[in-house]
């Protein structure tokens, strides 16, 4: 998608333009005379896409971000195919009321690179982080040719979501490939993992009592209910059960045209059965177990929807460990 082809109005939303050998003077100059406003900055936030029609929901995104997290903001379109090479920028300041008398403002940095190789994004990536602060990048495209050692080597944390690509198990085994090579020790996080955390939570309390733990050896399939383009979000979800279990149960999966990402999963077997279901727009989800004759139910809260609040709680916690990166392998094998 050529830069032509986007509105000029979506342009506007991402603040001044601003010539990129002058961005460090027009950001001094968005504080000077204004002792009302403080910046703040804890991380650097990146997002990546060669989608243009993200831009705006890009934007939308990091302004939500910033709302709870003070950071450098980067928001990176870049172009490959559109010639010829040209880049441009903006500034804004994403600012916010602080106990009702401060004002605390994170800044953002619009670039849109047309002809964007991986020696340009670096390039602008570096000049532009704040200080040392630990570098966020939120990879919205598939792992490209710019996805390169010299970049991830500085990436702190890398955020993706599997659910976005089409082919899953070429990115996967990019993926994979990058963490196995010099400089690939960055933290991963990915949104599509994220999404099940209320299903692994609500499962968990299905079989926390000794009756259910004691036949958790019988349970034979796995069924999960899935919302259409959430396939690997259900995989996901299905490779960490096998994984807790050890075993290798069946998996079956089934699509919806409609409602949240992950809305059903039922482990059966002989004599004992656990689900857990989230009716559409509701924020709790129904938990059931079953061993014999005895049933056990609740009520639990669901997690967020939102990439935006996904992100945001990611960086609430993205100091924490997880477990998705020892389930890649196990992922990876379950895609055709």
């Amino acid at each position: 998608m050529p830069l032509s082809t986007i509105n000029d109005s979506d342009l506007d939303r991402l603040g001044l333009e601003t010539p990129i050998g002058r961005i460090d003077r027009a950001l001094k100059q968005l504080w000077e005379g204004d002792e009302a406003k403080t910046r703040a900055s804890l991380i650097n936030l990146a997002i990546y896409t060669e989608d243009g029609c993200q831009l705006v929901a890009d934007n939308e995104l990091l302004d939500h971000v910033a709302a709870q997290h003070a950071c450098r903001a980067l928001l990176i379109l870049a172009l490959p195919e559109a010639q010829p090479p040209r880049a441009r920028a903006w500034i804004q300041a994403l600012c916010r009321p602080y106990q009702g008398k401060q004002i605390v403002c994170s800044e953002q940095i619009s670039f849109v690179l047309e002809g964007g190789d991986a020696a340009q994004v670096q390039n602008i990536v570096f000049a532009h982080l704040d200080s040392d602060l630990p570098l966020v990048v939120w990879w919205q495209a598939d792992l490209t040719k710019n996805f390169e050692e010299r970049l991830y080597s500085r990436i702190d944390t890398l955020i993706i979501d599997s659910a976005r690509w089409e082919d899953p198990a070429r990115q996967f085994d990019a993926l994979l490939a990058a963490m196995n090579a010099e400089g690939g020790d960055f933290d991963l996080r990915d949104l599509a993992w994220t999404r099940s955390h209320f299903m692994r939570t609500a499962l968990a309390a299905c079989f926390q009592d000794a009756t259910a733990c004691h036949n958790l050896s019988k349970l034979q399939t796995i069924r999960i209910t899935h919302l259409k383009g959430q396939r690997t979000t259900a995989l996901l979800l299905a490779a960490w059960i096998n994984q807790r279990l050890k075993a290798s149960l069946s998996v079956e999966l089934i699509e919806k045209d409609s409602g949240p990402a992950l809305q059903g999963l039922v482990l059966e077997g002989d004599g004992v059965r656990g689900e857990v279901r989230r009716d559409c727009d509701s924020c709790f989800v129904r938990v059931s177990a079953t061993c014999g004759e005895h049933t056990r139910e609740d009520l639990l809260p669901a997690d967020v929807d939102s990439d935006a609040e996904l992100v945001s709680e990611l960086l609430s916690r993205f100091h924490g460990s997880t477990l998705y990166s020892s389930m890649l392998p196990f992922v990876r094998s379950m895609l055709k």
